[in-house]
């Protein structure tokens, strides 16, 4: 129960300042973040990243609960995303390729 308490405060908290964090300037209306949630720890426990908008396309990274996917809204194509780098495993990284949304908590 304080493990579960204390991911969801850093999960607030990281929702709150990685934004700040990453841009020192204002957001443009189409700019968002993504915030992996939701994955089952249990299963792969993974979000590929790929080169195009489908599965058939090959992996290209992997992101997991926690980590955030910067992306441009107007570059989506239904559910799937083009990310424009973020923060992976605690490290910022330019990371680019697209994702499948369903595991998403979107932020501006």
């Amino acid at each position: 129960m304080k493990a579960q308490f204390l991911r969801r405060s850093i999960a607030c908290i990281a929702l709150a300042v990685l934004p700040t964090l990453i841009t020192a300037q204002a957001a443009e209306p189409w700019e968002a973040g993504c915030m992996i949630r939701g994955l089952d720890p249990n299963g792969d426990g993974f979000l590929s990243i790929r080169r195009g908008p489908g599965t058939q396309h090959p992996e290209v990274a992997r992101a997991r609960n926690d980590d955030a996917l910067f992306l441009d809204m107007r570059k989506c194509r239904g559910k799937w995303c083009f990310a424009e780098g973020g923060v992976i495993g605690k490290r910022q990284t330019n990371v680019t390729g697209w994702f499948y949304t369903a595991w998403c908590e979107f932020y501006p």
